[in-house]
């Protein structure tokens, strides 16, 4: 039986979780199976508009399970209780703190992280995101042994799937997620074997993404249809799309880019074939799914039908 503690604090592990309660252990293990003895993650927060605090979705699926959870300010401070517990392996997936080397080197394999990008590309805390928005044709899952650096350690295994180019970022996340969930139960079967050799990152092909605010969602209908969709796709639903038309905010949830040419400023508004359209740099761009400030979500024909009329109506 292979003991393993988890540290992750979104929903991102929760079918890799899952998955290793179906696994066998590799043969080093003994008895098989993996044993889970600790789960550690982030502190309760507060969340929503009334600020409730709430318990991250690891704790409440380690809670569910019955498995003991951990959530310190730093885990550093549970370095003899992880010592402690003698564990083989720490695997860690969207944690959201760096873990230091005295706790890296405890477990008696080594510590994983589970990183949802092909890396060295997209190191950091939004890669998932970052995909969407350059465009890419393929995504991937990548295991590394830790180190002190930021998604630094060297590759276990990357596994990769090829992408539509029209994924919206929770689309994204679940089948990263689900990757993870098939790829970790392979990699730790084979620990301890000489066929598993870890390769060093290329650290000169590295890049690095940023955490996204409310300003990254701010957006410029002076750009072409295809990068202001991508944006909309990528930051949905956080930090969330937007506009102003007469100063009031209006969110862009969900849009569809349409081969429009017509000629007109970027940003205005106008009723095409299919319905609301907003003209960007090239093509414009048809409103699927809006949050005017102050109202609830409402389609894009339902927004059209609030205006009344449309001759003034541009989005700055």
């Amino acid at each position: 039986m292979q003991k393993i503690i988890f540290a992750g604090t979104s929903e991102f592990g929760i079918p890799t979780l899952e998955a290793l309660k179906k696994q066998p252990a590799s043969p080093q293990g003994g008895q098989g199976g993996y044993e889970l003895v600790l789960i550690i993650t982030q502190p309760d927060k507060p969340a929503g508009r009334n600020k409730v605090l709430t318990p991250p979705p690891i704790k409440l699926w380690a809670q569910k399970n019955n498995i003991p959870v951990e959530q310190p300010d730093k885990i550093i401070n549970l370095q003899s209780r992880i010592s402690n517990l003698e564990p083989d392996l720490l695997l860690v997936a969207a944690y959201g703190q760096i873990i230091p080397k005295e706790i890296l080197e405890i477990p008696k394999f080594q510590s994983i992280n589970i990183h949802p990008s092909i890396l060295p590309k997209y190191r950091g805390a939004t890669p998932i995101q970052s995909t969407i928005l350059h465009g890419d044709l393929s995504a991937g899952v990548t295991l590394i042994q830790m180190d002190e650096k930021m998604d630094h350690g060297p590759i276990l295994a990357i596994r990769t799937i090829q992408l539509l180019g029209r994924e919206t970022f929770p689309e994204l996340y679940k089948k990263l997620a689900e990757l993870s969930a098939e790829l970790v139960p392979d990699v730790l079967v084979k620990l301890g074997e000489d066929n598993l050799r870890p390769q060093g990152q290329d650290h000169s092909q590295a890049t690095f993404t940023k955490l996204l605010g409310r300003e990254d969602g701010k957006i410029d209908w002076a750009t072409p249809a295809a990068e202001i969709d991508r944006q909309i796709r990528a930051l949905n639903p956080k930090p969330g799309t937007w506009t102003k038309l007469q100063d009031k905010i209006v969110k862009i949830l969900e849009a569809e880019i349409i081969n429009d040419h017509k000629i007109d400023l970027p940003g205005k508004l106008y009723v095409s074939a299919e319905g609301l359209a907003v003209k960007a740099l090239d093509n414009s761009l048809l409103l699927k799914r809006v949050q005017p400030e102050g109202k609830n979500e409402m389609t894009g024909k339902d927004y059209l039908n609030g205006l009344k009329s449309l001759n003034d109506k541009m989005f700055m």
